[in-house]
């Protein structure tokens, strides 16, 4: 009440001083001005990476989701939050993904406008020899930092230096080709369309670990329902938007999730098809289950992507995937 009371009690005398003056005596204006900065500074970054990454641990501990939800945001929450259903299932047989708490370069987004966005190239964790790419976010004025997204670097990629200046490092708008071979959002619906044996609208990606993962997975499971079923997997870009910074080639740094789903179905009459790994696992709830498939099974999954994505008068104008966190199992349906 103090507070309002004084609000009110500061606009009355406002009001009688204007009363008391002519319209030419009034003062005119003057826009507030912004000085142009990054949205918090790589030192204040630092203190805070340290505060999320002691909160992180501590849901660690507990295979807390709720904890979880503090300092983590977007994909990260969802990823995690799938390591931790099958950790409470498998225990030390199953590990986390290990983070690194080191930033050894940061760029920082401006501060005019929300949400913020960090993106930090971390050591590699511990018993890793892959660097990270961490994403942190800060969604308005009233909300902490949060960690939003952590993807390896794969073996052999370079991650493209940033356009940084005094205001901070350029975000790109996720659906705006502008000085781009094709837009962050149109990238990231092609690679989803690509592994799936769609589509890409013309956009070339060059070959990556990723993508031969999940080729790999699908042949396997191809082999384990020969004769007996079929295998459909699909594959979309999440609901996420994309975060994008500018790359000093003049191109970007897209990070996107995609989610993609595995359908096994039984199509020879009087056939069983047995499920064990995670996929049984997760369904029966008990470490080395397995499910038999009642009609058409579905196993759903997620994955973050960070592509280079060149600049529109390169002569190269290939896509390539640099970075890529391990896809997480997140739910099984069946019948």
């Amino acid at each position: 009440m103090r507070k309002y009371g004084a609000l009110a009690l500061t606009l009355g005398a406002a009001l009688a001083l204007s009363a008391c003056t002519t319209a030419e005596e009034l003062p005119k204006p003057v826009a507030a001005t912004i000085d142009a900065r990054p949205a918090i500074s790589t030192d204040r970054l630092t203190e805070v990476q340290e505060i999320v990454f002691d909160s992180i641990q501590n849901a660690d501990a507990k295979l807390d989701p709720k904890m979880l939800e503090e300092r983590t945001t977007g994909p990260f929450t969802q990823i995690r939050g799938g390591e931790y259903k099958l950790k409470k299932i498998l225990s030390d047989a199953f590990g986390l993904e290990r983070l690194s708490t080191v930033a050894q370069q940061t760029a920082i987004s401006p501060a005019d406008s929300y949400p913020h966005v960090a993106l930090s190239i971390m050591e590699a964790p511990q018993g890793s020899n892959l660097q990270t790419i961490d994403v942190f976010q800060q969604a308005s004025a009233r909300d902490n930092w949060m960690l939003w997204g952590v993807m390896d670097i794969l073996p052999g990629a370079t991650v493209p230096a940033l356009t940084v200046n005094k205001e901070g490092a350029s975000l790109l708008d996720p659906k705006s080709a502008e000085g781009l071979v094709f837009s962050p959002e149109a990238v990231l619906a092609a690679y989803s369309a690509v592994n799936g044996g769609g589509d890409a609208k013309g956009v070339t990606f060059a070959e990556d670990r990723l993508r031969q993962t999940l080729s790999a997975s699908r042949d396997t499971n191809n082999s384990v329902v020969e004769g007996a079923g079929e295998v459909k997997m699909a594959f979309t870009p999440g609901k996420e938007p994309t975060v994008s910074f500018m790359t000093d080639d003049g191109g970007a740094l897209v990070v996107g999730q995609m989610d993609f789903n595995t359908q096994i179905k039984v199509t020879t009459e009087g056939a069983k098809i047995k499920l064990g790994s995670t996929i049984g696992t997760l369904a029966t709830g008990k470490a080395g289950g397995e499910i038999d498939v009642s009609g058409t099974l579905t196993a759903d999954y997620t994955v973050l992507v960070a592509f280079h994505v060149p600049a529109a008068d390169s002569k190269d104008k290939t896509v390539q995937v640099v970075g890529a966190s391990d896809p997480i199992l997140l739910s099984v349906s069946n019948g």
